[in-house]
């Protein structure tokens, strides 16, 4: 059975813990439970159609986000993007997540490490139909640099419980602040 089935959900009802594909949540590994990238992308494509009718998601005046599911193995946000709306340099405390823009474009910078060179940043267009997943080390930014809002869907695995914001000096990666979230909606 693949992870997205059983996934049906009706637009706009707020899934439940239960709608999550029951092969979510079957890999424990250490006693949580991480779930592969394409996994994740499975169930963020799966919930792409309820995201374009949830409430308050359409044509934002600023950024804006809610969470859609959560599971003891993953958790689900939407997340409406004015144009110009951004996060900055972050983390996900460890969870590994994975994106599907739904409407409009989003450009994610990443930090990427290359051996025991200093880090450098790569930048990439996320589009509907090209999801990008990453690990639970990855550090990016993300902002919707087009003329029109964008909305996407972000699952992460374990759910988050913090997030770190960095920024970078002299080709330095620098944490600046972590926000912790235990047992309340983090901020993704």
């Amino acid at each position: 059975m693949s992870i997205a089935a059983g996934l049906s959900l009706p637009t706009p009802r707020r899934p439940e813990a239960a709608d999550v594909p029951a092969a979510a949540g079957r890999a424990a590994v250490g006693g949580w439970r991480r779930v592969a990238g394409a996994a994740l992308v499975a169930v963020a494509e799966s919930l792409g159609g309820v995201a374009r009718s949830w409430p308050g998601m359409v044509d934002p005046a600023c950024r804006r986000w809610d969470r859609m599911v959560a599971s003891p193995a993953l958790e689900a946000w939407v997340i409406a993007w004015p144009p110009g709306g951004a996060v900055e340099l972050h983390d996900h405390g460890g969870s590994s997540g994975a994106v599907v823009v739904v409407a409009g474009e989003l450009t994610e910078t990443s930090v990427v490490h290359r051996g025991r060179r200093r880090p450098v940043l790569a930048t990439t267009t996320i589009r509907p139909g090209r999801p990008v997943h990453f690990s639970g080390h990855h550090i990016h930014d993300v902002v919707n640099d087009g003329d029109v809002p964008a909305l996407s869907v972000h699952v992460y695995a374990p759910r988050l419980t913090s997030m770190t914001y960095f920024r970078m000096t002299d080709g330095a990666v620098e944490a600046e602040s972590t926000a912790r979230f235990p047992g309340t909606p983090a901020v993704p």
